[in-house]
């Protein structure tokens, strides 16, 4: 079998697909893998339970359990399937088409029940968004054989009143197409029922053909149903938001308080101060011919005034006669006259010298 898996799809798929059928074959639900083409993350087809028990009396229990995730990497792009609550069997590639349990269970008097389960979950850069899955289901079910009949799956039962949900359902190349051609012979027994439901993206398309031209035998008990769950995520980058510009700088410290005012100029000539005694006046205590200046600008007022003869002021000069000075006076002078005199020769003796003993 293995060597047949090989030959048929390749190399590349033979490990996956001889998994996948040993574990068909542990199970006995009759399920096979198919690639359906090409592709970078190959689509596979999972098959369960088509055209098997047809037998009188027998009852069916297929279910599978999918889970598909595309991201924009390959290498976290793929798929897992379990079947009738089994290991879960893990590939890189996608499931996008699943057949079960069509042509099965038509010998009369069995109970067919089959359920699909799949989730997409979708992270990839401008992802289609979900939109709600197409059906076609229950189409020329529930009466005879040859389909006459419009009703859908036979008359409502007892407990049974809406056998198929949605109906009426006739999309064509609807991505769930379920029960059609089925239930036929009479006798359906309740509860019977086939629901369709879910989401899909054009990022990931699925089909599932389930339950069609099967319990046609009579007296027989139909349950299928098929839920496909969406689940989609724009990885598309999106630009930075702009960085907040800087808070300003705090205000300088406030200047230093400027100087205080210039102290107050001294008196003007003339003026007279407080507490001095303006020019010409006679102080107290001193001769009428001078008087003495005011105090300086800012100096305290009431200070000493000096007393004695008008050009020194008081102390031993004040008393010396003007004859006594001139004389000295003159005594300096006729010195300095002496000593030029007697300077002159003895620099015209050396200059002769100097001259003598350049010539020889």
């Amino acid at each position: 079998m293995l060597r047949m898996l090989t030959k048929t799809f390749g190399k590349r798929h033979s490990l996956r697909l001889a998994t996948a059928g040993i574990v068909a074959l542990a199970l006995g639900g009759g399920v096979t893998l198919v690639l359906s083409g090409p592709a970078s993350a190959a689509n596979v087809s999972v098959g369960q339970c088509n055209g098997i028990n047809d037998t009188p009396g027998l009852t069916t229990t297929c279910d599978v359990v999918i889970i598909n995730n595309v991201t924009n990497n390959p290498g976290t792009t793929g798929s897992s399937v379990t079947l009738n609550g089994g290991i879960p069997t893990t590939s890189s590639d996608l499931v996008t088409s699943v057949l079960q349990c069509n042509n099965s269970g038509n010998g009369g008097g069995g109970t067919l029940t089959c359920s699909v389960s799949i989730t997409n979950n979708i992270a990839v850069n401008g992802p289609g968004a979900p939109s709600a899955a197409t059906v076609n289901e229950c189409v020329g079910s529930g009466g005879p054989l040859d389909g006459s009949s419009g009703a859908p799956l036979g008359p409502p039962l007892p407990g049974n009143p809406d056998p198929c949900t949605p109906y009426p359902a006739t999309t064509t190349g609807a991505t769930i197409t379920q029960c059609n051609g089925s239930a036929g012979g009479g006798g359906l027994v309740a509860p019977s029922t086939c629901d369709a439901s879910g989401t899909v993206s054009s990022s990931l398309p699925v089909t599932v053909n389930q339950c069609n031209n099967s319990v046609n035998g009579g007296g027989s008990k139909i349950n299928c149903s098929t839920t496909i769950t969406s689940n989609v995520v724009d990885t598309t980058p999106t630009g930075g938001t702009g960085g907040t510009g800087g808070t300003g700088g705090t205000t300088g410290a406030t200047g230093a308080t400027g100087g205080t005012t210039g102290g107050t100029g001294g008196t003007a000539a003339g003026t007279t101060p407080a507490g001095g005694t303006a020019a010409g006046t006679t102080p107290a205590g001193g001769t009428g011919a001078h008087g003495s200046g005011g105090t300086a600008a800012g100096s305290t007022s009431g200070s000493v005034i000096p007393l004695g003869a008008p050009h020194t002021g008081f102390g031993g000069a004040a008393h010396a006669p003007f004859d006594v000075l001139i004389a000295l006076g003159a005594l300096a002078l006729a010195g300095s006259v002496a000593a030029f005199a007697t300077a002159m020769p003895r620099r015209r003796r050396l200059a002769s010298r100097e001259g003598t003993s350049g010539s020889s």
